[in-house]
């Protein structure tokens, strides 16, 4: 975790650059999930051609089996589309068999999109239960699939699914504050910024700054963040560091006399709803941060919601709403697709218990 010269950062005020995002509608409960947070077989993530969403994209093996599973979660029961983003530079089809739970329910084609950087969509129907389904999608020839770069669920909605950021926003209008004292932002010279309690959560509305701390990548280093720490407070299911370039984590502030976490049932790898501009995206509390500072995430956090993810001179003023809930860690805590199901389901809970 990093902090930015007070200076430095008053000058950068409304410098953050906003990527266009497709917003979600209350009425259909869709979500998105990118194809370098599910679990992959014989396929590696790259990101050397545009257009992606995300922080990169699936570039499947050459081979008959080569897949990409995802693990969704679907709030209310009847048709869900599912729409596969992909690219295929070639002018063979690269068909893939579409299993949801272990059945097979379709085996779309995905035809040559012309280029490697033209994305296209592929969709499938399938008849789904509310609650949580594995999306497996498997390379049937030797040429394997395409790259493949985010998977977009829709269910039937009517007020289940993945809760909205109206739903969600609609709860936290009023504090009732848990913190003994303020916080203030790395840009603030006075602490302005309560930690709130709810039922089964807390949270705080702030900015966000850009936290490259962790795994060494091209993004995060110390040529890319002056601030740049090669460790983070919590580690990954193998021992390592986080890596902020690929996996959304949020910065809690260290435990202090102004607030301490852990006794609001608040762990590493608990679970964090970010809603900012009308997006809701979910994340793990994956670092501490300064006792006195809140409002931080990964570069990873940042792409996710559109927001400049550049560790000198990006983040954005806010408001970002961090919603997060208690007794909710996820292990791994790197799997940000259980994270995303996970948290929706929370999301869910929260919205009905408050």
């Amino acid at each position: 975790m990093r902090i930015r010269p007070i200076a430095f950062a008053l000058a950068v005020i409304g410098s953050a650059l906003l990527i266009p995002t497709i917003a979600t509608t209350a009425s259909a409960a869709t979500t998105s999930y990118e194809a370098e947070n599910a679990t992959r077989t014989q396929g590696v993530v790259e990101s050397n051609h545009a257009g992606f969403t995300g922080s990169g994209f699936v570039n499947y093996d050459n081979v008959t089996g080569s897949s990409v599973t995802f693990t969704v979660n679907v709030g209310a029961s009847g048709n869900a589309s599912l729409a596969f983003r992909f690219a295929n530079g070639t002018t063979v089809n690269r068909p893939m068999t579409i299993a949801v739970d272990g059945t097979t329910v379709a085996t779309p084609q995905f035809a040559g999109t012309g280029d490697w950087t033209v994305w296209n969509t592929a969709t499938v129907n399938a008849n789904l239960s509310a609650g949580s389904h594995t999306v497996k999608a498997t390379a049937t020839t030797a040429n394997g699939g395409p790259n493949l770069d985010s998977l977009t669920v829709t269910d039937s909605g009517g007020g289940g699914g993945a809760p909205t950021a109206a739903e969600l926003l609609a709860k936290v209008t009023s504090c009732s504050q848990i913190s003994n004292g303020l916080y203030k932002t790395d840009s603030e010279l006075s602490p302005t910024i309560p930690v709130c309690g709810k039922n089964g959560a807390v949270f705080w509305k702030a900015d966000m700054d850009v936290d490259c701390d962790g795994l060494r990548t091209t993004q995060c280093n110390e040529s890319t963040d002056p601030w740049f720490q090669p460790d983070t407070a919590f580690h990954t299911s193998t021992g390592q560091p986080l890596n902020a370039a690929q996996l959304p984590y949020v910065v809690v502030p260290s435990a202090s006399g102004i607030w301490n976490y852990q006794n609001f049932q608040i762990a590493g790898g608990g679970v964090v709803a970010m809603i900012y501009n009308n997006q809701v995206k979910y994340a793990v509390v994956g670092d501490t941060g300064p006792t006195d500072i809140i409002g931080e995430a990964s570069y990873a956090s940042a792409v996710a919601l559109g927001i400049n993810p550049d560790p000198e001179n990006g983040g954005s003023d806010g408001p970002v709403t961090y919603i997060v809930f208690k007794n909710s860690t996820i292990n791994p805590i790197e799997s940000q697709s259980l994270a995303t199901s996970r948290g929706q389901e929370l999301a869910r809970t929260f919205i009905n218990n408050n």
